[in-house]
């Protein structure tokens, strides 16, 4: 009987988001790292000895050539995001994203697609959607009426990469969009309306908005508040957390959403928590996706609708108006 190919995957950039998925990639037996890539060619090399890849290269040429490669996690800066991807559909390999999927809508349209032209798997790197707690809070709380999220950090030093306004964005767009997305998937409609207030409060050398007040009206009347800022994670909730109401039930999804207490005719239950989970909570979905054949745990047209409402938020903080998703340019994305 001959034994199953096991899967060979690569990894485009070394850097720390590149190291969290190598750590998994490296240990499962699923998979075989089998190349890492990175414009800096020693740390490529340091890379690929740390976690046993088959070989190092600066050239990502070499990536979409290779034809034992099945998969590529893609784990560069932001504004990377758009021509990699092509780059990978064009080349027939599937491939996950990291977040965002990237920083405009043009760029997450050149995404979405290059993956459909192609019909690559492709995912988008949302992990919070599997955390067993959030899991079981969209189990248990299916029409939510009301909504109050937060992604709050500490402080962000201006000088990181991820505060440029090209390469990351900022914090509102970089790291905002995890809560967005969140929101988004514990929604059972699209959302319509968003109006944000806030902009940049304490990082005036940089044209970006991080702090924002972000809300949300959905299809169905629900609406929903998220906070985003890098201005001091709070020490009850924790960086994340998201509780929601549907009239009759509630939860809070607290300690960075690994735990949970749910409110049940005024009967509370506090969850044992999990624990925190690494990339392995949205590896594994991925490589089981290109095993099968399909489909995306995350599809990127979900995480362009991610992004639409990130950017809208963004124009809304910078125009003091709502804007209605439901009109050019966001109507098209919110179909994800």
């Amino acid at each position: 009987m001959n034994t199953p190919r096991v899967p060979r995957v690569a990894i485009i950039g070394c850097g720390s988001y590149g190291a969290e998925h190598a750590r998994f990639l490296s240990t499962c037996p699923g998979v075989k790292l089998h190349a890492v890539a990175d414009i800096a060619p020693e740390r490529a090399q340091d890379f690929a000895a740390r976690y046993g890849a088959g070989y190092a290269t600066a050239d990502v040429a070499k990536i979409w050539a290779d034809p034992d490669i099945d998969a590529v996690w893609i784990c560069t800066q932001h504004d990377t995001h758009a021509p990699l991807a092509e780059a990978a559909a064009a080349a027939g390999k599937n491939f996950f994203l990291e977040k965002p999927l990237a920083l405009t809508l043009a760029d997450c349209d050149r995404i979405v697609a290059a993956v459909e032209r192609s019909g690559v798997i492709a995912a988008s790197g949302f992990k919070l959607r599997f955390f067993p707690a959030v899991v079981a809070a969209k189990q248990f709380l299916t029409k939510p009426t009301l909504t109050i999220a937060q992604v709050i950090d500490d402080h962000w030093p201006s000088d990181f990469w991820a505060n440029d306004p090209v390469k990351g964005g900022g914090n509102v767009l970089s790291q905002g969009c995890h809560m967005v997305d969140t929101v988004l998937h514990l929604h059972p409609t699209p959302p319509v309306k968003v109006y944000a207030a806030g902009g940049n409060r304490h990082h005036p050398t940089r044209d970006i908005v991080d702090t924002a007040s972000i809300t949300l009206t959905f299809a169905d009347g629900a609406v929903a508040t998220v906070a985003v800022g890098d201005c001091g994670v709070p020490p009850h909730s924790s960086k994340f957390a998201l509780q929601q109401s549907d009239g009759v039930r509630s939860f809070s999804l607290y300690n960075r959403l690994n735990s949970i207490m749910t409110r049940e005719d005024k009967q509370v239950t506090e969850h044992p928590a999990w624990p925190e989970k690494g990339a392995d909570v949205i590896d594994a979905p991925f490589i089981a996706a290109v095993a099968a054949g399909g489909p995306s745990p995350v599809t990127v047209q979900s995480a362009r609708r991610t992004s639409a409402v990130v950017l809208a938020a963004v124009e809304s903080i910078k125009t003091g108006r709502a804007i209605d998703l439901t009109s050019a340019p966001y109507a098209a994305a919110m179909q994800g």
